[in-house]
């Protein structure tokens, strides 16, 4: 979700209650980094504003307000924020915004760096493409969906419209590898959770189960999961999606 902090329409505490009325036990609020300028991304002095003023929310609301943030992944696959500020979020959507005709190389060892820093929850997005305006980017689908399962990375399947990123052949490979995924409505408008059910039509297509979706989880679930340390999480996701393994 995002706020009018950054680029979203609503308050935050418009955007919590929500997701409340939606009826979820947990949601994380991800406004921009500031390397994405026109998207008035917070600076590191205003996310550490915005962590302290949700914290202090949480007392408020029933639902769990977890603190994130959709981190510009850098051209150099170096992340927006430093990694003391970054430790401080529950949750690091790390995504492309900008220098998206790099070869397929250089993406491809972009994206799999920003996997490896373990601040890094999710990937948004992983094509970029925006559905009629924009061409995925280039990259090496099988070598960056196998970093994903190697680091207990998840990738967004972004229920926006014009995005639907990753699209449905694409879940149905991470899905086949084993590669946590969420289903992320990228809200910018309280009404645009609703959107959701596009991401499960796209997950639905690919052939995904409820314990395919990271975010089916319940609350203690998926808090376990983003509490436990790279690359461990994927024995958390592992044991959640086939059972404890055989003694």
């Amino acid at each position: 979700l995002h706020s009018e902090w950054s680029d979203g329409n609503d308050p935050i505490e418009m955007m919590v209650e929500a997701a409340a009325a939606q009826g979820y036990e947990y949601m994380a609020l991800t406004d921009h980094s500031a390397g994405l300028g026109v998207a008035n991304g917070l600076t590191n002095e205003r996310l550490e504003s915005q962590i302290a003023l949700l914290r202090s929310m949480q007392e408020n609301y029933d639902i769990t307000i977890l603190c994130g943030s959709e981190c510009d992944i850098r051209a150099s696959g170096e992340m927006d924020y430093p990694d003391e500020v970054l430790a401080q979020l529950d949750v690091v959507v790390a995504s492309v915004h900008s220098a998206m005709g790099q070869d397929q190389a250089t993406m491809t060892a972009r994206m799999i760096k920003a996997m490896e820093h373990p601040s890094v929850t999710i990937i948004g997005h992983l094509t970029t493409r925006l559905l009629g305006q924009r061409e995925p980017v280039e990259f090496d689908l099988e070598a960056v969906l196998q970093a994903a399962r190697d680091t207990g990375t998840a990738l967004e399947i972004n229920a926006s419209p014009e995005r639907l990123d990753l699209r449905d052949t694409h879940a149905y490979r991470a899905r086949e590898l084993g590669v946590p995924l969420v289903i992320n409505t990228d809200s910018h408008h309280h009404t645009h959770l609703d959107k959701r059910r596009f991401g499960v039509a796209v997950a639905r297509r690919a052939w995904c189960r409820p314990e395919d979706i990271l975010n089916t989880m319940s609350k203690d679930d998926f808090l376990k999961f983003i509490r436990t340390p790279k690359p461990q999480r994927i024995s958390v996701f592992d044991e959640r999606r086939n059972g404890p393994a055989p003694a």
